[in-house]
């Protein structure tokens, strides 16, 4: 028996003899990064990380604590703290709010550490900024640039027996190099996420990030007015983010969601189907198990534009008589919530030209510049983003266009999809999207 179970063993009989139950989380993980800045090492950083989060349920009561101390004395004291926490937070559920059985979950062979020569790291990460910098004589510079490799680990243990633990190793990085060409200057950036090193493509990364710089040079202001939009397949995923909270069987409970008395109904175009899948390796957010220990599944969103499930951990399941879908989140210092983990859109049919053809004028939005909390309202579903991208005419592209902010309502937005398009995002991110066709927006602009 290793340490950590055996500790925890001790601290789990005494939750028995506090008339408690007990759950700890513990996470952590080795980090590598490194950067080049004007052909020089500008940083090297190796860290290590552990901490242990512990969760208390005394009646109706939860209490929490946490530590970056891995003793059997830090570790005791810990629980002794969040047991004192719970017996001040009076929050009262009414009922006892139950802990994950150790059952049998799916095998995830996502730990593959490999033997790779120091070197060869350093280059991936020199060779980021110099063949962005040799590729188009506009790039000026290459001010954000970086080459990561991890591995991370999750292990939760409670005092009903349970005891799993989940491994990964992978490797990410990005290039945004910086363009110039008169007065128009302009930043663009790709990335990538590989489970194997052999799988890192440098060429398509510097290609692709090059491109997305140079060729929003001379960008032009959009005309105000509404147009039929392209979300680009790298972009929906901030509507994605928009909503996110939405599904949240909490954020309902608490009148906080705007899906709240929206089940079963179709709130979304019949083209528009969205799938919760922590099985799917093109995602960063896999895992076997949530975050109370409950095995990982499927679950549908979204089916032909109907709402069709909220997510669920153990405590909202019960609360709401609600089917429990293993969404429990968080983190060993944070407080248990519910969250999404790879959120897959369905692909549809049309290539990106077709989409970009299916009217006169359309906009292929390629960038919200500021962020999500650059312009949305989470309580009414409106938005006001700035954004750039190119205008096409007839399908044929008139030029960049930057300058210009984008305006409607979420809800809106997911009924007017027209059309998705027929590939997705790279690997790498939680939100899994083509391109879809929305049919009309507003742009305040020129």
């Amino acid at each position: 028996m290793d340490a950590i179970k055996s500790n925890f063993e001790k601290i789990a009989h005494q939750a028995r003899q506090d008339g408690a139950k007990v759950e700890m989380l513990l996470s952590g993980g080795e980090s590598l990064s490194i950067g080049y800045q004007k052909k020089k090492l500008d940083a090297f950083e190796s860290t290590q990380s552990q901490m242990a989060g512990f969760r208390v349920i005394l009646g109706g009561n939860q209490g929490y604590a946490y530590t970056e101390n891995l003793s059997e004395e830090s570790l005791l004291r810990t629980y002794r703290e969040a047991l004192n926490n719970a017996k001040t937070v009076q929050k009262g559920e009414g009922f006892e709010v139950p802990l994950a059985k150790p059952v049998t979950h799916q095998t995830m062979n996502l730990f593959n550490p490999e033997n790779i020569e120091m070197d060869k790291k350093m280059e991936i990460a020199r060779l980021l900024e110099e063949k962005c910098l040799s590729k188009d004589a506009r790039i000026q510079s290459v001010p954000y640039s970086n080459f990561d490799s991890s591995v991370s680990f999750k292990r939760i243990l409670n005092s009903e027996g349970l005891d799993q633990e989940f491994k990964q190793t992978y490797y990410s990085g990005y290039a945004y190099p910086l363009a110039k060409e008169g007065e128009s200057s302009k930043m663009g950036g790709e990335g990538f996420f590989a489970r194997k090193f052999s799988d890192i493509n440098i060429d398509q990364v510097v290609d692709e990030g090059v491109n997305n710089a140079v060729s929003r040079l001379g960008a032009q202001k959009l005309t105000t007015g509404k147009y039929a939009v392209v979300i680009d397949r790298t972009q929906f995923p901030m509507i994605l983010a928009m909503i996110n909270d939405y599904f949240s069987a909490k954020e309902v409970h608490e009148g906080k969601s705007l899906f709240d008395g929206k089940l079963g109904q179709k709130i979304a175009s019949e083209k528009f189907q969205l799938l919760d899948d922590p099985f799917e390796l093109r995602g960063s957010a896999v895992r076997p198990f949530d975050d109370e220990g409950s095995s990982s599944q499927k679950t549908v969103l979204f089916e032909n534009g109907v709402l069709k499930n909220f997510l669920t951990n153990l405590e909202y399941s019960k609360k709401m008589s609600l089917p429990h879908t293993a969404h429990a989140s968080r983190s060993p210092a944070s407080q248990s919530s519910i969250a999404p983990t790879n959120l897959i859109v369905g692909k549809g049919t049309k290539s990106l030209q077709e989409l970009l053809s299916s009217y006169d004028k359309v906009v292929h939005l390629k960038e919200f510049s500021g962020g999500l909390h650059a312009g949305f309202k989470e309580s009414t579903g409106d938005f006001s983003m700035p954004a750039e991208g190119f205008l096409y005419e007839n399908g044929k592209l008139v030029g960049a266009i930057d300058q210009f902010v984008m305006s409607g309502n979420v809800l809106e937005l997911l009924r007017d999809i027209e059309e998705l398009g027929n590939e997705y995002n790279k690997p790498g991110s939680s939100r899994i999207c083509p391109d879809v066709l929305i049919k009309s927006l507003s742009f305040a602009g020129a």
